[in-house]
């Protein structure tokens, strides 16, 4: 508990106990299985889409968020990237999106998203592209600094370590996929091809998800291939338990894509030693962008903030 002032709310916050069991009981996966699976990501050639086995890609240095099979292909694109190209990756934006999405219990809880918002369980889109953005953003792993930001208080100099948040799940409309993007229709493609030779043809719904973080115009788009076994959980929706580590109040909640999103970033705050790879130092940017977002330096009264750490 804290109080700065009379102005100032005051901060309750508790972790349960079972906290720290209750993450490894559900981790279910190393940093050497994420630091895997992301390597295996298939990439392709932004310029020409080429996407071969074995082929060698490079990275934009700027961005780090476009691969090209040469560098006759990069001069070629360099006027359509040159709009969106940004250093976004001070943060290791990119990197982090990376592990968030090869995580198989995190990535189960955005494919629930997906099959929530779309409606998948009746009716399955297997033949056409369909497209949901995820904001994103760095928040600080501390809570005392995150409520610190919040109520506009000056923070201590050096470095402020930060952890990976999904802040917004936002389906793109039917008719914005028409405008879909060469690259994201190449991208879809390409997944589908692969859950078909799998064996998903007419089984699986294969979608996009577009990961931005605030208002960068540089997004990164990555394959969401809807698996059996998320379907099978949606459709049993199993509530939510969660249990208070002030009160001790048991509460049950809906299965739905706002408790989706709670329990990514639950997970991911309860990961104090980083297994999930989902932590970085915080930049001057990623702080003010929050200040931006939770205005709260003139507040009148005091008033009491309860966090439940689940």
């Amino acid at each position: 508990m804290s109080q700065n002032n009379e102005a100032t709310p005051i901060l309750i916050h508790a972790i349960h106990p079972d906290n720290a069991a209750n993450f490894q009981a559900l981790a279910g996966t190393s940093p050497t299985n994420i630091r895997k699976t992301r390597n295996a990501l298939k990439t392709m050639c932004t310029n020409c889409f080429k996407n071969e086995p074995g082929l060698k890609l490079s990275r934009c240095g700027k961005c780090k968020g476009v691969w090209y099979c040469s560098h006759e292909c990069q001069k070629n694109h360099w006027p359509v990237h040159k709009q969106v190209c940004t250093n976004v990756d001070g943060s290791g934006i990119q990197r982090l999106v990376q592990n968030l999405y090869s995580n198989p219990l995190l990535a189960q809880h955005l494919q629930a998203c997906f099959i929530l918002e779309f409606d998948l369980l009746h009716r399955p889109q297997l033949d056409a592209p369909f497209m949901a953005r995820v904001d994103i953003g760095i928040e600080p792993a501390d809570i005392s600094e995150f409520f610190n930001i919040f109520i506009g208080k000056p923070l201590p100099s050096g470095k402020i370590k930060g952890m990976l948040q999904v802040n917004k799940f936002t389906p793109v409309p039917p008719e914005a996929m028409a405008d879909l993007t060469q690259t994201r229709k190449e991208i879809w493609r390409a997944a589908r091809e692969s859950a078909d030779t799998m064996g998903y043809r007419g089984r699986d719904s294969v979608g996009l998800v577009e990961f931005g973080n605030g208002e960068s115009p540089m997004t990164i788009t990555c394959p969401m291939h809807i698996q059996r076994s998320v379907m099978d959980l949606v459709r049993e929706s199993p509530p939510w338990v969660m249990k208070s580590a002030i009160t001790g109040e048991v509460t049950e909640a809906a299965f739905n894509i706002e408790n989706c999103m709670q329990f990514i970033n639950t997970h991911i705050r309860a990961d104090k030693n980083d297994q999930l790879l989902l932590r970085t130092d915080m930049r001057p940017s990623d702080i003010q962008f929050l200040a931006d977002c939770w205005p709260m330096g003139r507040i009148q009264h005091p008033k009491k903030i309860m966090v439940d750490t689940a």
